[in-house]
């Protein structure tokens, strides 16, 4: 290993006050907290944590909860010194009394990341693969947490610095629906995904002298963001090096925090949809006279009625872009499965000339299995890749959906959950052989449900009946969908 790269790598760390904090106890205001976790390369592994909660919690009252990823410097498995920084300033009684919340800072393992990122690597960092198993901890730290105390789920916010301002953009591009707020110091992330954070209140810091993070990337996330339609904040700080987390976390007003603590996540028919405001956008990879076709079961011939998403997205498109004529085409027929679509592609999809297809199915390959009706798996991945081939063939970009749920409860809890786990997993493996972009409806969902299905009901949230989309449930597809297309333009066209 070089001397540039260990020394490049010693600016994560957290100076020489991290050495003290490392011969003493945790002060009195934090818990330390451990959980079992098994997957890669870990099976049935202790992680630690801290927690700091209010330190008066009134009956009936909700408080904020805000998740910490501290930066390389503070890996290790000590469960103390990531308190450095951030959550140290929650030691100080006027602070905690002045925002009261729970605080849940997780350690990162000797040698490990939040991210699949390398820091060596010039080009963007990319957040289309799987989550670490650190970054994983993380949530399910966040989310033990949240059930066992309570918490606001409108106010749950992300803040980390250097290794964990990398950290912050990739599980907000990764899950935009939970976070009221995110406050990445010092890191980057995948510019390619910016346009979900484009309703997401942002505010990035950095040191235009950073020598371990290169200030583009900051620069380069605010950039996208901005083009795709948001309004994120960005602070770059002149002259400064690796440690902008001092003057974001310490100036005098706390500005960063009062910021953060000040924001709150709308409700589903209340929020601003990050999709649409992206596809809409000046920037919109749309070009004029665009057919988009939908293609897929009841999900989608429901979706022309009158609040179905794909009545939505031609209202809100044909608002913001009426110069492009978009077409939005709905081909959707209740209980149709792949090989139902198969047959019928060319006379209800391709004879549109369609210039992006996109395919919603896979519920009924699943559900019907209980009448001895469904889709085997084979049949299932042989027939969404000669769908996709063929709609290729005729020119058209294809975004394929994951099936998404049977039920609302949380995953494990209802009873198909893992055929669609199983079936979700195939529509993934084949977008990525095919290379097509995935919408991933099925974990979009569930990771929303579970922050937001607080009373675990079967329904009523997103569907009517465990299927089909509420109101709000078409907001919040048409706001994925929006994303998904977005995405798969932008790649095809830049």
């Amino acid at each position: 290993m070089n001397s540039k790269f260990l020394a490049s790598l010693a600016l994560f760390g957290a100076f020489l006050t991290i050495a003290a904090a490392q011969e003493s106890p945790p002060p009195a205001p934090f818990e330390e907290r451990s959980l079992a976790y098994t997957g890669g390369e870990y099976e049935n592994e202790t992680f630690r944590y801290l927690l700091l909660k209010p330190d008066a919690i009134e009956e009936g009252k909700q408080y904020p909860l805000v998740l910490f990823l501290h930066g390389a410097g503070e890996r290790g498995g000590d469960n103390r010194i990531q308190k450095a920084h951030f959550p140290v300033l929650f030691t100080d009684e006027a602070l905690r009394k002045r925002f009261p919340c729970f605080l849940v800072a997780p350690q990162c393992r000797t040698d490990k990341r939040w991210t699949q990122t390398s820091w060596e690597d010039t080009s963007s960092p990319s957040s289309k693969g799987p989550t670490t198993a650190q970054m994983d901890v993380a949530v399910q730290a966040l989310l033990d947490t949240l059930d066992a105390n309570p918490i606001d789920r409108s106010r749950i916010y992300l803040t980390g610095l250097s290794m964990g301002g990398y950290g912050s953009w990739d599980l907000s591009v990764r899950m935009p629906d939970w976070f009221a707020a995110v406050a990445p110091i010092c890191g980057g992330g995948d510019t390619d995904l910016a346009h979900r954070l484009v309703t997401t209140p942002v505010w990035a810091y950095h040191g235009d002298a950073d020598g371990a993070v290169p200030v583009r990337r900051s620069r380069d996330m605010i950039a996208a963001i901005r083009q795709s339609g948001g309004l994120p904040r960005y602070t770059e700080i002149p002259g400064r090096g690796h440690d902008s987390w001092v003057p974001a976390y310490n100036d005098d007003h706390n500005n960063l925090i009062n910021w953060m603590f000040q924001q709150r996540l709308p409700s589903v028919d209340q929020r601003a949809m990050a999709g649409v405001e992206a596809l809409g956008s000046a920037h919109s990879p749309l070009e004029k006279g665009e057919r988009i076709v939908f293609l897929g079961d009841s999900l989608t011939a429901a979706g022309v009625g009158p609040d179905g998403y794909i009545t939505l997205l031609r209202q809100e498109l044909g608002s913001r872009r009426p110069d492009l004529d978009i077409q939005l085409i709905g081909a959707g027929i209740g209980g149709h499965k792949v090989p139902d679509i198969r047959a019928r592609l060319d006379r209800d999809v391709l004879a549109f000339g369609p210039s992006v297809v996109f395919i919603f199915i896979g519920v009924n390959d699943v559900w019907h299995t209980m009448m001895g009706k469904g889709t085997s798996e084979a049949d299932y991945e042989n027939g969404l890749k000669d769908v996709i081939a063929r709609c290729q063939k005729a020119g058209a970009q294809v975004v394929l959906a994951t099936p998404p749920l049977i039920g609302e409860k949380h995953r494990g809890q209802n009873k198909f959950d893992g055929k669609l786990d199983d079936y979700a997993d195939i529509s993934r493996k084949v977008a990525t052989r095919m290379g097509v972009t995935v919408c991933d409806l099925r974990e979009s969902m569930t990771s929303y449900l579970r922050i937001f299905n607080t009373t675990g009901a079967e329904t009523g949230i997103l569907t009517t009946d465990g299927v089909h989309f509420t109101k709000n449930g078409n907001r919040f597809v048409a706001d994925h969908i929006a994303q998904s297309i977005y995405q798969a333009l932008s790649a095809a066209r830049r």
